[in-house]
């Protein structure tokens, strides 16, 4: 008999929408990582040098955009809310042929379910939406309290019931948080919970990092003890795959998928902390392809400033398929390809095992 007070639906082979269940193959092209509706701004005791002062403080404007864009703090550039204007943001993927965006802001991240189903039919984009918890800056303040099995109850229950009293189901874990090196006792507990969650609903798994060099490895060793397939693993933020190819190779034995999403890094948070330029993550997605992973590739621009939307001078939801597919192709990258990346893989990544 079941633990929880209502029953676990089995969806198995269907991608859980903001809007409710539908086949994978209505997806489209689809980003994997991104943020429509979030707050970044950090709680007290976590803020960067800076963060306290008048300036962070001032609303973002073309005064102080080129100081925000070189890594000036700024609260209003952390936080994307107004709706009109992500749903002409995110409009311009959708233009560009696009049919799905993964949204990953999970709990304590400014999530807001109620905006994000009014997006996904005011804009034609199907939304799946993000669940568990980011990085211990954003964790709750009694998390080194709960244990791995409320963490995962409360995950489970975003699942299958929605969350709060909105009916509003998360389709996807994550992005969980794992960078910390070593990773902390909190991390591996977020770890777990999730994998456990996974297990019970079917849900797949996306990760912020998900570990540092071997800590890859540990978190993997972790979900699989958790009873998740590697086929609904996604470890996001993946450069180290190709900086770092030892360690690629040994992650992508496992049969997870790997996503490339620090894309268009100039118009990035962390654009001047990038650790290889678009060029070189379009070369090593292209090496990885004639090494026969396309299958495990996927893709996003993880927009979650202002200064990455176009408003602002950013790139937006659409520089993929307008800029870096083409580069793609120009290094050999077949047609076929680019469609397993782009649809293909996002299909069967997204799609809900069997609950067990």
């Amino acid at each position: 008999m079941s633990r929880y007070p209502f029953e676990i639906p089995d969806i198995a082979g269907k991608v859980l929408t903001v809007a409710g269940p539908v086949d994978p193959s209505v997806l489209g092209q689809t980003l994997m990582h991104e943020h429509i509706f979030v707050d970044l701004r950090r709680p007290p005791g976590f803020h960067r040098p800076g963060e306290d002062s008048s300036e962070a403080a001032e609303p973002l404007t073309l005064a102080n955009l080129a100081r925000t864009r070189h890594g000036h703090p700024n609260a209003d550039n952390d936080r994307l809310a107004d709706f009109d204007e992500m749903l002409a943001e995110v409009s311009a993927f959708a233009h560009a042929g696009g049919g799905t965006v993964v949204e990953v802001s999970p709990m304590g991240l400014g999530r807001d379910p109620e905006s994000l189903l009014r997006l996904s039919r005011a804009s034609g984009l199907h939304i799946v939406m993000g669940g568990g918890w980011y990085t211990p800056t954003f964790h709750p303040a009694d998390m080194a309290e709960r244990g791995v099995d409320a963490l995962a109850d409360t995950i489970v229950r975003d699942i299958v019931v929605g969350v709060g009293d909105t009916g509003i189901r998360s389709g996807v874990i994550g992005e969980v948080g794992a960078e910390s090196a070593p990773l902390t006792e909190n991390e591996l507990k977020s770890v777990r919970a999730s994998g456990r969650a996974s297990r019970v609903t079917g849900a797949p798994v996306t990760f912020h990092v998900g570990g540092v060099g071997e800590d890859k490895l540990r978190v993997l060793d972790i979900l699989a003890e958790e009873g998740v397939a590697a086929s609904n693993v996604i470890l996001g933020h993946a450069m180290e795959v190709i900086t770092n190819p030892s360690l690629g190779e040994r992650v992508l034995a496992r049969g997870v998928f790997v996503e490339f999403d620090f894309l268009a890094s100039p118009g990035s948070p962390w654009g001047h902390l990038v650790l290889t330029s678009d060029h070189k993550v379009a070369r090593g997605i292209a090496e990885l392809v004639e090494r026969g992973f396309a299958r495990q590739l996927l893709l996003g621009h993880d927009v979650c400033q202002k200064i990455q939307l176009k408003r602002y001078g950013g790139q937006g939801y659409d520089y993929i398929p307008r800029h870096f597919l083409p580069a793609l192709r120009r290094l050999g990258v077949s047609e076929h390809t680019l469609h397993t990346i782009m649809v293909e893989n996002p299909a069967r990544a997204l799609a809900f095992a069997k609950p067990r």
